[in-house]
């Protein structure tokens, strides 16, 4: 599949939406030339076995490539193990104050611009997931300032994402999988910048292969659609943006509907 393209169940419900080339070129090159902010904690990233699991795994990468690795970030979610009621949400790792020197601060704040596109795309295409993603966050930004946790309150103002949580994939190999801790309600987005050949994204439950050039915008079920990407040459970046259902419990933030076609009636009937 080349063309911009949405995927529909019977009942209308929205699956993905395929938007091939929805990321200017210079803009493409900005998302990338700035990963040089990240040089340090993505190098760090790449581990030599399975142990640490598939996703930092160095088989995984293309050696050839300017650079490596995979890392998460987040302005606030739980670590492994915890949750609400008995605990509340942390800055991520590369986040947390003192640890400036990775890069990981400067980099968001950089995006400010992307990231409020990409929202602004969700508020489009899934407009009560976009409302309750942005209530999850000024939730999260009073609850920092009266527990007065300095890094969450320092960070959230420059998130500038209603997802509040990204993962970033630098020339890397993506077995067929899905996201166990997505929910069929959301839709994750994943973007993907570089310079490269010719490359699939392929959804093999469905037997459907969707051209991956540079500068596409996939958001999709990622908690039931498997899916997946293959390796290639060049040099290539995936920037995937996601929730945490325990963090919108935290704040007492609802799950959203299913997108459905209907979503869109208000948007159909303006172009019309």
């Amino acid at each position: 599949i080349t063309d911009p393209t949405v995927l529909l169940d019977g009942d209308g419900n929205i699956k993905l939406w395929y938007l091939p080339g929805a990321i200017d070129p210079i803009l493409q090159k900005n998302v990338w030339d700035s990963l040089n902010l990240l040089r340090a904690p993505l190098e760090e990233s790449v581990k030599k076995s399975r142990n640490h699991g598939w996703r930092n795994d160095r088989a995984l990468f293309q050696e050839t490539g300017d650079l490596l690795g995979s890392i998460d970030l987040s302005p606030g979610w739980y670590q492994q193990g915890r949750g609400p009621p008995n605990f509340h949400p942390e800055v991520s790792r590369l986040l947390k104050s003192g640890r400036e020197c990775n890069g990981a601060r400067q980099w968001v704040n950089e995006m400010c611009e992307f990231h409020a596109l990409l929202s602004g795309t969700l508020a489009i295409i899934h407009p009560q997931m976009y409302t309750s993603g942005r209530e999850a966050c000024i939730c999260l930004e009073m609850e920092a300032k009266q527990r007065e946790d300095v890094d969450m309150a320092s960070i959230l103002p420059s998130w500038n994402s209603v997802y509040n949580s990204m993962s970033i994939m630098v020339n890397r190999a993506t077995p067929y999988h899905t996201d166990v801790n997505g929910r069929e309600q959301w839709l994750d987005m994943l973007v993907t910048v570089g310079d490269y050949p010719p490359l699939d994204f392929v959804v093999p439950m469905l037997n459907l292969r969707f051209r991956y050039n540079p500068g596409t915008v996939i958001a999709m079920l990622g908690s039931t659609l498997e899916h997946g990407v293959g390796h290639t040459n060049g040099n290539r970046t995936c920037l995937a943006y996601y929730m945490r259902h325990n963090v919108h419990q935290s704040v007492a933030v609802q799950l959203c509907p299913q997108p459905n076609l209907t979503d869109l009636e208000p948007l159909i009937n303006v172009n019309s």
